[in-house]
């Protein structure tokens, strides 16, 4: 642990201010940076997105982090709202459809073989799931009953407020350069202007990590997603979250999200007329005929670029210092740079992991408990990656 207790946050997405609340509430001082005029607008701008565990068979490593993480974010849901913080969400349940039979199968296996609580996880067949969307479907799946949707501006928002005194914002600020200098870290401006310094500073802001040298060795790839924003009156179907290689949120002030595309490598901003018709065909496939309404040459959206890892696993912790290591290293023998961490690789997970990995983070920068097996720390470590080959990201929402 550092003698003083300061921070340093790069990014104030989900990841960042969930950093931030998590050392402000150990007593640390953050002074958090981002070029945006307000928290979570860059792939934290969504006016909606799913929140929702992942579960495997096999119960792999996956399925777990995503389950610890959806239950610690309940939790810090339920306690930011306690302290006078509440987060814009709603527990609609979240409806997982199979994509086809041989999915489906695998699904109620599943739930037979792990049997979770009833209100975590229970398998519903076509008939059930049809009444729970109230519309139509082709296939049974999951349901969460206990998941939903969460704007996460408004996460972002909440984090920093429940900071108070202890987080200072530095809004409209471009990060040029990050520079160690007598056992400090210095963000500077393209002018050479200090923004801030602090002993410790964390990296997590989204895909401008790989803008940074001292990032290089993490394989952070930038994912362009595009949602749709359909037209939709209050009370309308469907007012739950369905998800089916896609998904379709509930209304929220006369829209409901619709996606998303996944675009590696591709770094246009604008919107665009075939992205639609790629969420609409989506859109049909989750609820059969539901897409007919809507003229993609119409439609409004918004485009953000998620930072994707190769083993669809967030990178939480210490930047390895070298780029290459024998893959029989210990992670532990890994030379780190001293002060530097990232929290990065959430893709399209975002919400399910940011709360926990703010807790693990703050947990190894206080030498405290960790909240998860040491396996799983591993697994998300950002120097994993010099031990073995990434693996190619299938994408997508599911």
């Amino acid at each position: 642990m550092p003698k003083e207790r300061f921070a340093l946050i790069i990014g104030a997405g989900v990841a960042g201010t969930s950093v931030a609340e998590r050392l402000a509430a150990r007593g640390w001082r953050i002074s958090i940076i981002d070029e945006a005029d307000r928290p979570g607008q860059g792939a934290s701008g969504n006016r909606a997105g799913v929140f929702r565990p992942l579960p495997s068979l096999d119960d792999n490593r996956l399925a777990r982090i995503t389950r610890a993480g959806f239950l610690h974010g309940l939790r810090h849901l339920a306690q930011l709202a306690e302290r006078g913080h509440p987060v814009r969400w709603e527990a609609t349940g979240v409806l997982h459809l199979a994509r086809d039979a041989k999915q489906e199968t695998k699904m109620r296996a599943v739930v037979d073989a792990h049997r979770p609580p009833a209100n975590y996880l229970r398998f519903v067949d076509r008939e059930e799931a049809g009444k729970l969307a109230d519309w139509p479907v082709e296939l049974g799946g999951w349901w969460f009953p206990g998941g939903g949707w969460i704007q996460p501006p408004s996460l972002c928002a909440s984090n920093l407020a429940a900071g108070g005194k202890q987080i200072s914002t530095h809004f409209r600020q471009h990060l040029a350069r990050l520079e160690r200098v007598a056992g400090d870290w210095i963000a500077l401006a393209a002018d050479g202007t200090e923004i801030a310094r602090a002993p410790v500073a964390i990296l997590a802001n989204g895909v401008g990590i790989r803008a940074l040298p001292q990032a290089a060795p993490l394989p952070v790839r930038p994912a362009r997603g595009q949602v749709s924003h359909l037209p939709a009156t209050s009370g309308s179907a469907p007012r739950i979250v369905v998800c089916r290689l896609g998904y379709v949120s509930p209304e929220v002030d006369g829209i409901r999200c619709a996606g998303a595309t996944f675009i590696a490598d591709d770094d246009g901003s604008e919107l665009r007329e075939e992205e639609h018709r790629e969420n609409l065909t989506k859109l049909d496939f989750i609820l059969p005929g539901y897409a007919a309404a809507f003229d993609p040459a119409t439609l409004g959206g918004r485009v953000g670029f998620r930072p994707a890892s190769p083993d669809r696993l967030p990178m939480v912790g210490a930047v390895p210092a070298v780029d290459r290591a024998e893959r029989t290293t210990p992670l532990a023998d890994i030379p780190r740079h001293p002060g530097l961490y990232a929290v990065s690789g959430f893709g399209a997970r975002g919400l399910v992991w940011a709360s926990l990995m703010g807790e693990l983070l703050a947990c190894q920068l206080n030498d405290a408990p960790l909240p998860l097996e040491q396996d799983l720390v591993d697994a998300v470590d950002p120097a994993r990656y010099l031990l073995k080959p990434p693996r190619p990201d299938r994408g997508g929402d599911e």
